[in-house]
């Protein structure tokens, strides 16, 4: 995803499986709480911003792995896991050869706790209105990818933090979105559950040489192979 915007994040580590990690992450699921461990980990390595028990801060200087739940613990505090909401699960469509599960948290922070990124995963960083992004995407200023659009359609959809927390602490379930392509007119398409043609989809995307024809259509010059992989 190099020169896209996204959301800060990674891959599940071993370290966040960890007992040091257990410690450190105040989780009441314990089946999420792998996936808290790696959101604030990476949230600290690629940001400096640490979401603790006693208050979210930002440094410059981090430790990495493992290290960084043994220092939250030294320093006599743990992570707020709790305080990450689960609200989203992506996968990426069946035939694009590199796939992710994308899971998304959301959490509040102070107005005043700026990134300092850490100039190798992420080498800019800006807090922004979702509506603005979308802006600057559509003006061709940001590049974008097609979940990172539509979980910042579904958060510009609130009027505060106060509201799309509490809506999101009111879901009873996260079910996974996973969209599949379609070539339709010439143009390979991202089709979401419910979009016409997205049970017919299943059968295309089966098809053996189905990616070598949406990647031709998309070197072909009348249609770009969309960035579906959730950051």
């Amino acid at each position: 995803m190099g020169g896209a915007w996204v959301f800060p994040g990674g891959a599940v580590d071993e370290t966040d499986g960890s007992e040091a990690a257990h410690d450190a992450v105040q989780s009441a699921d314990a089946e999420l709480l792998v996936w808290r461990a790696a959101a604030v980990r990476e949230l600290v390595e690629e940001t400096g911003i640490w979401i603790l028990a006693s208050g979210a801060i930002v440094t410059e200087q981090r430790p990495v792995d493992d290290s960084l739940f043994a220092a939250a613990l030294a320093g006599g505090d743990r992570f707020a896991g709790d305080s990450l909401l689960y609200f989203a699960n992506w996968i990426t469509p069946a035939p694009l050869p590199v796939r992710f599960d994308t899971r998304f948290f959301v959490a509040s922070a102070p107005a005043d706790l700026d990134p300092i990124v850490d100039g190798i995963e992420l080498v800019d960083a800006e807090w922004i209105q979702p509506g603005d992004a979308l802006d600057r995407a559509a003006a061709g200023r940001w590049e974008i990818a097609f979940p990172t659009r539509r979980i910042l359609e579904f958060l510009g959809g609130f009027a505060s933090v106060v509201h799309l927390l509490d809506e999101v602490m009111a879901q009873s379930a996260v079910p996974a979105i996973q969209p599949r392509l379609s070539i339709i007119a010439g143009r390979v398409e991202v089709l979401m559950p419910g979009d016409p043609g997205f049970d017919e989809a299943a059968a295309e995307e089966a098809n053996p040489a189905f990616l070598e024809i949406a990647q031709r259509i998309a070197g072909s010059g009348t249609d770009t192979l969309p960035e579906v992989a959730a950051p």
